[in-house]
């Protein structure tokens, strides 16, 4: 089975700059980029959706799926250890700022909650940024309350099988952990999700029923598809009952992010989407932590408290990164807060200005006016919000006390 793989999809030689959104497939236990969405005829559905949507971006993502542990290698990765590298590689792609979209098979989708989880309590802004992108999520035959596949396997093989699959076990504590996890991000964060399951035995067993297949979304109703669990994303035309499902939710998804005004990387808000991603990455000019800035200006005593101001502001933006309004207007707010410093305060501590001087300049020339800014806006802000913006801003290195 694949080693870890994130492979583009379509008939451009690259992806599109101008894409609403990117769609990653993530496949299951004993699939792999390409062989888990290929009909035994060659079809390729990714292929289809790229061809089909010209304005999002395809991608499938890959990792060593086999059932079975080499008394070599070991037991083989955990779920936890193939989610962390799936968020390393979404974290670094070409355009970290657009919005995601998962269409996922069976293991796929419990190592996509997982990422998520990751990224929910990753210290990195850039793997927080992930989540917070993330608009949909569409799991295939994925058993949220664990499956039958462990049973299955275990009677056919009678070998010592993989950490992923005794992870599968239906009810399995872990499990459960992570379902109740994701029901309620899923909604505090309004991440669209569709699910299906197969209605014939595999090996046997019917691995992913209606019950284990429901992710207890709002909204969200399993659907079923006359398939096992292994046939079931391999379809032979476009006319499958799974595509046409499929593309009906994308195509709904599309016409409310055009409706909205396009996502974070659509043509009309490419300055917008690149400011916003130069603010939320650290400067390359500064490297220096947010405490050691601070203790560099003589400003050590702030350290607890700016450091928790910048990560509620990482929060902030990690809830409404994926609505374009909010890109919109935090990227306003910190634009206007590192414009009025570099205007008012940075001339003042080249001069030499005591600190006292640089406080009261600081409150009256960058945060009340910010706050005075993003008011007119109509955004309605506060003092705080516009002193964890400062904040954020310090912590990524893009203002200074000093000179450093």
């Amino acid at each position: 089975m694949a080693d870890s793989r994130f492979e583009y999809i379509g008939s451009r030689p690259k992806p599109s700059a101008n894409a609403l959104f990117d769609i990653v497939f993530v496949h299951g236990i004993t699939g792999d980029c390409f062989g888990t969405w290929t009909h035994s005829n060659g079809e390729y559905w990714p292929k289809w959706v790229a061809g089909d949507f010209e304005n999002v971006n395809v991608y499938s993502a890959g990792y060593d799926s086999s059932l079975v542990g080499s008394l070599k290698k070991g037991a083989g990765a955990s779920l936890s250890d193939r989610a962390t590298i799936l968020l390393d590689r979404l974290a670094n792609r070409v355009a970290p700022h657009r919005p995601l979209v998962f269409i996922t098979h069976s293991l796929g989708g419990l190592i996509v909650k997982q990422m998520l989880r990751k990224a929910q309590d990753a210290s990195s802004d850039r793997r927080k940024r992930v989540g917070g992108l993330t608009r949909a999520t569409v799991f295939i035959a994925t058993p949220h309350s664990g499956s039958q596949l462990p049973k299955a396997v275990n009677t056919l093989l009678r070998i010592a099988t993989s950490k992923s699959i005794r992870e599968l076990e239906y009810k399995a504590d872990a499990l459960i952990d992570l379902a109740q996890w994701f029901s309620t991000y899923a909604t505090n964060n309004q991440i669209k999700v569709e699910s299906y399951y197969e209605v014939e035995k595999y090996l046997g067993n019917l691995i992913v029923d209606q019950v284990t297949a429901n992710p207890n979304v709002f909204g969200c109703g399993p659907v079923a598809i006359q398939a096992d669990h292994v046939t079931i994303t391999k379809l032979e035309n476009r006319d499958a009952q799974l595509y046409q499902s499929v593309c009906g939710f994308l195509q709904a998804l599309l016409e409310e992010i055009q409706a909205s005004g396009g996502g974070a990387g659509s043509s009309g808000d490419d300055e917008i989407a690149g400011d916003f991603a130069a603010y939320t990455t650290q400067a390359p000019a500064d490297r220096r932590s947010l405490a050691q800035k601070l203790t560099d200006a003589e400003r050590a005593h702030l350290i607890t408290r700016a450091e928790a101001q910048k990560e509620r502001f990482a929060m902030t933006l990690q809830r409404n990164i994926a609505q374009p309004a909010a890109v919109r207007r935090y990227t306003r707010l910190m634009s206007n807060v590192e414009t009025r410093f570099h205007r008012h305060i940075a001339p003042l501590i080249a001069n030499g200005a005591d600190n006292q001087t640089v406080d009261a300049a600081l409150q009256d020339q960058v945060l009340d006016a910010a706050l005075k800014a993003d008011d007119a806006d109509g955004a309605d802000g506060t003092s705080a919000l516009v002193d964890r913006a400062f904040y954020y801003l310090a912590g990524n290195c893009h203002v200074s006390w000093d000179n450093g």
